[in-house]
This record gives C-alpha cells, structure tokens and sequence, in this order.
C-alpha cells in the first residue's frame, strides 16, 4: 500500500476533523490496587501461555444419534451468497452436512432485505428441517421467522451473538461466538507484553456491528481491573465501509493527538492491513504494536513480520461444524448447547508458524476435532 507523507501540522489539524467525525472517547482504568504491576503481568502472561495451545475436544456437549435426519435439507441465508468469507464458510458446512446424509442448500442471497425474505420462504416451501441465518439480523426478518416457526422449522442465527450473553430473543438455538473471550484476551496480551507500562490503547471498534459494543466494553473493562494503574483506552469507530479509506487517518490521528498510546486494539483484524500505515506514518519511533482477533491470513502474516504482536484465532471449519451440531440439536429437538461455540487459539511470533507458510485459514488448530464430531453425532 502506497502512503503520502503529512506534515505534523497537517495531521494534526486532521485529527480533529476525523476523530470528530468518526467519533471518539477516552476511559481510564488500571486497578493498581495492589501497586504491584508484577502481579498483574504474571496474571496476563498465564492466561496468554493458556491460551497458546491447540485446543482440545474432550467437551463438545452430550451426544446425539443424527441418523434419522438423513434425507432431511436444510437452507442456509447468507447475508452475500457471493462475498468470499460467506461462500467459503457455506461450502465447509455443505461439505459436514454430507457427512450426516444431510442435504445442504444456499439460497442465493444478495444482502438485500427482499433476498432474505424470499430464501426464508423458499425454505418454508421446501419443508426444510432448519434455516440458518449466516449474517443477516433475526430481528430484522421477524414475520418470516414467525411463518417458519409456525411451520415447525427451527431457525438459527450463526455467529452473531457473544458466548457469554443470552442470545438472539425469541428463539431458542444458536451458534455464538467467543467475542468478548477473544477481546479479553488480546487485551491481557497488551498488558503482558508492555512488562508493566500502562496501557494507553487505542481501541478501534466498529458500532454498526452486534459484537462491538461488548468487545469495547470488555476491553475497558480488562484494562479497568487487570491491567497497570494508569492505564486507558481510547475509542473510535470505524464503519465497515470506510475502513480503507478512514482507518489510517484516525490511527495517525489519534497518536499525533497522545503520544502516550503504546498499543493499537481493532477488535476485527482486517483492520490492522490500514491501521498497520497508520502507525509506521505517525510513529515510526515508537514501539506500537497491533493485538487483534480472528485469525484471517493476510493478518497472521503480520504477526511474522512483527507489525501484529498477537491475533486470537478462530477456526473457520471447526466453526462449521459447531454450526451443523446446533442445527443437528434443533432438528432433533434435544436441548440446546448454552453459549455452543467454537474455540480460540491465541497466535503470536511463537507459534505462528504452526498455521502455513504462508498462513491459511484455520489452520494449527490440529486434526482431531472432525473425528469428535462424528463421533459426538454416532457417525463413528
């Protein structure tokens, strides 16, 4: 990526148009109740080596005998059947449902609201066993889920709503995911990897998505209770759609505003590929370091080449098929896994390359978690 160089002056003065456009704030934290930063490094460093190693299969849930759904179809709406995340996401669950004997169907959905009211229906015409929403908003589609519940049809929102919290209202299977788990944890990793600095993090969050306003919040809150005292985040927003065009002016921005911030926290990585310019035009003498999560390829090389310290993974594929036991659940009328999730490993200079060279998705996450499923389902 090609970089103009500001003067001081120039950004400056922009950093008060794009910190007030994109909006700002600041919260101080840092517990210092014991005014031993020591202690509160070790904590972090534990829950960072935790998080370190391949995760394990022993706790999928109760097993369940899935073979009375062979046969059975169920629809999945993405929220763009055509945009990459999506479809790769779509063919790995096509490709578990198989598996079982299971019929999979994409309805071809173009992120508009008229798709996703015709894929529902369409679903309800074709008797499915269950629909799932991979992106877009139950609460936006509300008579259509009412019509697809009155017809007997489970429908499951995927990876929208946080492990922790409650879930999507009004229905009663979903496939979460560990965002606020994942927030603390980059977070940890800062207050570590800073040996007992406060950190003064420059959080950038993303409003218009569901899992924002939680990550934000546990990150305030990680700093508030388990980091050095004096420690702070500063927050800003950056839309989705402007995340090219906007982020490395409000990263130049806001370390030209404070010359104290010492880590940058996006909570999606993707924005580290503009966050990353940002730092190196601002602050090309300061040790800044970019704590991020979901573990996409182009980031993970970042953490080879030193620009990303740590990004706490996800496993696209074991998310698939955490994804098909709910729906295998709903389908079968057992109870619900609370919080059903897939895992997290924390990856950073130390066992980055155990994800490719170069890095692909998913990977380092090791080989037993399919053959778990199968058996948790009595497939083996």
């Amino acid at each position: 990526m090609n970089t103009k160089k500001f003067s001081a002056v120039a950004v400056t003065a922009a950093a008060l148009l794009v910190l007030g456009a994109c909006g700002s704030g600041s919260s101080d934290g840092g517990s210092g109740s014991s005014g031993d930063s020591k202690a509160e490094v070790a904590a972090a460093q534990k829950a960072v080596d935790a998080a370190k190693a391949v995760p394990g299969t022993d706790d999928l849930g109760e097993p369940i005998d899935v073979a009375s759904l062979k046969g059975k179809t169920i629809y999945s709406i993405p929220i763009d059947s055509k945009a990459e995340f999506y479809s790769v996401g779509e063919k790995a669950m096509k490709k578990v449902a198989a598996e079982a004997g299971v019929n999979f169907v994409t309805f071809p959905s173009d992120g508009t609201q008229t798709s996703f009211q015709q894929g529902i229906q369409q679903a309800i015409n074709a008797k499915a066993g269950a629909i799932m929403l991979n992106g877009p908003l139950a609460s936006t589609l509300g008579p259509q889920i009412d019509a697809a519940k009155k017809a007997g049809i489970p429908v499951i929102p995927l990876h929208l709503s946080d492990s922790e919290g409650d879930g999507t209202p009004g229905l009663d299977y979903e496939a979460f995911a560990p965002f606020n788990q994942a927030a603390r944890l980059f977070t940890q990793y800062a207050i570590a990897n800073l040996k007992g600095e406060p950190v003064h993090a420059l959080v950038i969050q993303v409003s218009e998505t569901g899992p924002s306003k939680g990550m934000v919040k546990t990150i305030e809150d990680t700093l508030k209770d388990e980091a050095p005292s004096g420690s702070k985040a500063t927050v800003v927003n950056a839309p989705v759609a402007q995340w090219s065009t906007q982020v490395q002016g409000l990263v130049q921005s806001a370390l030209l505003k404070d010359p104290k911030i010492n880590a940058v926290l996006p909570i999606y990585d993707s924005i580290a590929l503009y966050a990353a310019p940002g730092i190196k035009q601002a602050a090309p003498n300061r040790d800044i370091k970019i704590y991020s999560f979901n573990g996409t390829p182009a980031i993970l090389k970042m953490v080879k080449d030193g620009s990303v310290a740590v990004n706490v993974a996800e496993n696209p594929d074991w998310v698939s098929y955490v994804n098909l036991d709910v729906a295998f659940r709903a389908m079968l009328g057992v109870p619900p896994i609370k919080g059903e999730t897939g895992p997290l490993r924390l990856i950073d200079k130390s066992n980055v390359d155990e994800t490719g060279n170069p890095p692909a998705s998913g990977k380092g996450f090791g080989d037993a978690y399919p053959a778990a499923f199968l058996k948790l389902w009595g497939l083996a």
